[in-house]
């Protein structure tokens, strides 16, 4: 129903204007959601002089806070690039998620600090039926508020909305835990406000620290998802004149600033126009498809020089003598009058370390059969997919 009625056209999530009225609806449902539970929840919190409630609704007045945040990252991320931030202003979006995750932080650290005063000098509370009916709606509230939270987030991929709606998950607990708490203070008639402000609070501070945690990783730079690797392979799909593809880097920054180079190899003795020509047209797919930035190295390959051929695969498998996991690529000779270079490139997992010193002992090796005198020249890249 929201998107129907303020977000025009909401189906096209691809355009950066629909993108913002995403942002821009869900931050104001979230300060009216919220500052409607904070009332409420301050009044009965005062009422029935629970220190609990009160921080609870403390913490949805730090939620309302947290939805103009939102609403300003979103203005800030559609800024254009310009000289001083050639790669877009995406990244203010997940800045902006990450100030929602500390404000969170710090509102968790005031209730445990209250909390603790409240364990230490504990007062009488008033619990009467309007407790429970007030918690009961806070409950159902915040619920719609993160389903709305997480049909968005699914919906144009943010990192921001989807930390609001992970925030929304943790008032519901928050909430629960309360209206459980005033049904056990209701019933033994034992004051455990403080305790179970406490327990809340502590859960609150852990989940805050999971999402700066997560934020941070994507701002220093993740992985890219094997679904985007798998999409740019696919578009060499059916181009029989690219004969191999490799160093495939993927870099975000930030929704729609996702940018990727990779290297094309294509026999040297080929047609260079015609193989610029689908270069460019593979470039062209990678951005109108993938929304991927997309630039291609061509590598050129001597495919028709035998003795290229024969030192290749005799390189290769001395090298998967070592690690038959090894594929090896970029191989090249350099001849001079006293011995030949054999230099290639080799793809190493993040976790793992090559003995780049034992790979030469079994290369030279392999190649001691063979005439002349050879060097071995090996560079490590880190796999990326």
């Amino acid at each position: 129903m929201l998107k129907k009625l303020f977000i025009k056209d909401y189906k096209n999530v691809s355009d950066p204007g629909v993108r913002i009225r995403y942002g821009v609806v869900a931050g104001a449902f979230g300060i009216a959601t919220n500052v409607v539970l904070f009332l409420i929840k301050l009044l009965i919190g005062l009422l029935a002089n629970s220190i609990t409630i009160i921080a609870d609704a403390i913490n949805n007045l730090s939620d309302a806070g947290s939805s103009i945040f939102t609403m300003v990252g979103f203005k800030l991320s559609n800024r254009p690039a310009d000289k001083d931030h050639p790669y877009g202003h995406a990244r203010y979006e997940q800045i902006t998620a990450l100030l929602v995750a500390i404000l969170v932080l710090c509102i968790g650290i005031l209730f445990a600090k209250s909390s603790v005063d409240k364990i230490i000098s504990p007062q009488e509370l008033n619990i009467s039926l309007a407790t429970f009916v007030i918690l009961i709606i806070a409950v159902a509230l915040k619920l719609i508020q993160m389903l709305t939270y997480l049909d968005f987030a699914k919906a144009i991929s943010s990192e921001a909305i989807k930390a609001a709606a992970m925030d929304s998950r943790n008032d519901i607990i928050t909430t629960v835990s309360v209206l459980v708490s005033m049904v056990v203070m209701r019933i033994f008639e034992i004051n455990i406000d403080g305790w179970v402000g406490l327990a809340v609070s502590i859960f609150v501070i852990f989940s805050a620290i999971g999402m700066i945690r997560e934020l941070i990783s994507g701002l220093l730079g993740t992985p890219p998802t094997q679904e985007q690797v798998d999409g740019i392979y696919h578009l060499f799909d059916g181009h029989d004149e690219i004969i191999g593809h490799h160093d495939l880097i993927i870099h975000s920054y930030g929704a729609g600033a996702t940018f990727a180079s990779l290297h094309a190899e294509f026999d040297s003795a080929g047609n260079i126009t015609h193989i610029h020509d689908i270069i460019d047209n593979i470039e062209r797919e990678a951005r109108s498809k993938l929304g991927i930035a997309l630039t291609i190295h061509m590598d050129p390959v001597d495919v028709s020089n035998p003795r290229r051929h024969k030192l290749y695969e005799l390189a290769l498998e001395a090298v998967k003598k070592y690690n038959p996991e090894i594929m090896i690529h970029d191989f090249r000779l350099v001849e001079g009058p006293t011995h030949t270079n054999v230099l290639f490139d080799i793809v190493e997992p993040f976790g793992e370390s090559y003995d780049i010193d034992r790979i030469k002992e079994i290369l030279s090796e392999a190649f001691s059969k063979e005439e002349g005198t050879y060097y071995f020249v090996i560079n490590v890249d880190k796999k990326m997919d």
